[in-house]
């Protein structure tokens, strides 16, 4: 019989966790740790590219296809090990939230970095803006069904842009996420736990 059954004093596995274990809990989870390691990387990339006068490969598409690369990377080391823990609990959207805050961490801290060094730099902002349009105007060359008065507009409105202020780094926090995390919905799939055919002979009712 149990010890706490006279006593009246109820057994750890009946004891609610409070608010400090939950978050305790909450920050152990492979899925933050992944998120903030792939978050430094990307702000250390960006420091680097900053003090060598690099700051215009942030914009290209090698750098890109490498930071989405190490996200996706980030998110299925989290999955893997999430997946560990949970066991059959590991649904499609316990897959999908695993994966989103990897995502959201890491393109929290690579655009907090922008907003430390544009604040450090004052000059950086308007490297970024040009940066925009040369990358426009090339892309422009390579776009024939687009009136060179809709050019024109893109070009001016990219002029307007402040990088470096608040509601342009929320825009590009949230819409960063949102690109980044759709290709979630598809690969919760593959993450998820997946029971196997035969795994009802294994169950407890089938037993015996």
């Amino acid at each position: 019989m149990d010890e706490n059954t006279n006593t009246g004093i109820p057994s750890d596995s009946n004891i609610k966790p409070n608010f400090k274990e939950k978050l305790n809990a909450f920050f152990q989870l492979p899925s933050i740790f992944h998120g903030t390691l792939m978050g430094l990387v990307l702000l250390a990339a960006k420091v680097v590219f900053y003090i060598t006068q690099n700051w215009s490969f942030v914009f290209e598409a090698p750098f890109m296809f490498f930071s989405f690369a190490l996200l996706v990377y980030a998110v299925y080391m989290a999955n893997k090990a999430e997946k560990t823990i949970y066991g059959r609990a590991f649904t499609y959207w316990k897959a999908f939230l695993s994966g989103f805050r990897v995502m959201s961490i890491a393109i929290f801290i690579s655009i907090l970095a922008d907003g430390i060094l544009y604040e450090i730099d004052n000059d950086l902002s308007s490297q970024t803006v040009q940066i925009q349009i040369e990358k426009s105007v090339e892309a422009f060359k390579n776009i024939s069904f687009m009136k060179e008065i809709d050019k024109d507009k893109i070009i001016k409105e990219l002029k307007k842009q402040d990088p470096s202020s608040l509601s342009a780094l929320t825009g590009a926090l949230i819409g960063k996420i949102l690109s980044n995390s759709v290709f979630l919905f598809l690969t919760s799939i593959f993450f998820r736990f997946k029971r196997k055919h035969n795994d009802w002979l294994n169950a407890p009712e089938n037993e015996g």
